[in-house]
């Protein structure tokens, strides 16, 4: 029964993240942010709270089993682009917060890591930026696959890129 206890507390606090981050635009025109039409760190403070919202979800079972927290990222998180300036903060934010908690996670035997897939075919992706040529776009499959293999790992405190 713990277990599934476990997959349920996981699954709902996964699924949180999940609507936050997909409810949220990825583009902004500084201008927009400079006018005060778009709160400029709302980007970054619904990724912060939904990563902070997992692990504090997540933590106490992880202890327990020794487990794996993994977090997904961006290849934006190397680079601010134009329009991007947010989308790119929070990206990066995601793995610095990764970098510090591998740390601090240690003495729990608790690993985490992070995924930065190539563009990647979701309907996030479709809706922000339409139909794609599927052979220029990573399959979900890909990305799944690879963290299941990170996850059953004993990497820590890695930015693992995910490519075609």
């Amino acid at each position: 029964m713990k277990v599934v206890e476990l997959a349920k507390t996981e699954i709902e606090a996964l699924e949180l993240a999940k609507n936050k981050l997909e409810t949220e635009n990825v583009i902004y025109n500084i201008e927009e942010v400079v006018e005060g039409k778009i709160f400029k760190s709302k980007m970054i403070k619904v990724t912060a709270e939904s990563y902070e919202d997992l692990l504090e979800e997540s933590t106490q079972y992880l202890k327990q089993s020794k487990g794996a927290l993994l977090l997904f990222s961006s290849s934006s998180y190397t680079r601010g682009r134009a329009l991007y300036s947010t989308y790119s903060s929070s990206k990066s934010a995601i793995v610095n917060l990764m970098q510090a908690l591998s740390e601090e996670l240690q003495e729990d035997n608790i690993r985490i890591n992070v995924i930065n897939p190539e563009r990647t075919k979701t309907p996030m992706r479709t809706k922000a930026f339409g139909i794609e040529p599927d052979d220029t776009l990573l399959m979900p499959e890909k990305v799944a696959q690879a963290s299941l293999k990170v996850l059953l790992s004993d990497l820590t405190g890695q930015v693992i890129d995910v490519r075609r």
